[in-house]
């Protein structure tokens, strides 16, 4: 499902963070380097992750810092865009993958899931016009932006566009870019006609823009499950980030990242 993993990727941007350590070091925890923590995230994708300056932001560096200090474990980040994630966790490019990755069946076979919250895609279109699709049958014939090799694109390629034929009507015109921001400026300089996009995402997209971008979706669109992903089989990794993701529940840091992000909860927390 994934691309082959670019060489590009090694040349990424790996930063290290001071992260505060609680309990014992952690040569047991099952990461690659003892003591740390080495998550790869796509530093592009507000407010989920990206750089504020040189320094990790957003939902997902916040939870793996969270994440990390309850394990004893010291937190890096390595920024590599989202098609080439699952190729980089494959060849030890870092433990754990923290990015908005939606849970699929097809994923399920490439790694390890720890379910961590729960969201779902928006539809954005400029303000100025008139355009104000709703729903995914009414991007049928429509050029949309997605994120490249996001779950978005097989939906609207697949689902949404076998509507669109039942209809009698054009599939969605699909136009995949590398990050959510070189979508969104392709719908601003009207290349699309909408872009679909996470709904944290789309938020954030919509308020930067002084008003010129709309959510027009009344209601999420392909609710799904986002996880932390290790390598599949990674029993002893999948157990640190799963009892430190415990404790967050437990102490109340959990709760309060899905506040301040707008996120809820994964299910059955």
């Amino acid at each position: 499902m994934r691309v082959t993993l670019l060489s590009s990727l090694t040349a990424g941007l790996l930063l290290a963070l001071s992260g505060c350590s609680s309990g014992s070091s952690s040569s047991d925890s099952g990461t690659m380097t003892a003591g740390t923590l080495t998550v790869g995230s796509d530093l592009t994708y507000p407010p989920y992750a990206y750089l504020d300056g040189k320094t990790p932001a957003g939902f997902d560096p916040d939870i793996s810092r969270a994440l990390a200090k309850a394990s004893g474990l010291k937190p890096t980040f390595v920024d590599t865009r989202f098609e080439q994630l699952i190729a980089g966790l494959g060849t030890g490019h870092f433990d754990v993958i923290a990015s908005d990755l939606y849970i699929t069946d097809a994923r399920k076979k490439q790694v390890d899931f720890i379910p961590y919250f729960t969201t779902g895609n928006s539809i954005v279109v400029q303000t100025s016009g008139g355009y104000r699709p709703t729903v995914v049958t009414d991007l049928c014939g429509k050029s949309v932006a997605v994120i490249k090799g996001g779950q978005i694109v097989e939906k609207l390629r697949g689902d949404a566009s076998t509507q669109c034929g039942a209809k009698g009507e054009k599939a969605v015109d699909v136009r995949e870019f590398g990050t959510d921001p070189e979508g969104t400026q392709a719908l601003l300089s009207g290349q699309v006609d909408a872009q679909v996009t996470d709904g944290a995402v789309a938020k954030a997209a919509a308020d930067k823009t002084n008003g010129r971008l709309t959510i027009s979706s009344k209601t999420l669109i392909y609710p799904v499950q986002s996880g932390l992903a290790v390598k599949r089989g990674d029993a002893t990794l999948k157990k640190t980030l799963t009892t430190a993701l415990d404790e967050l529940k437990r102490d109340g840091t959990y709760a309060e990242l899905l506040k301040k992000y707008n996120l809820g909860q994964a299910e059955g927390s």
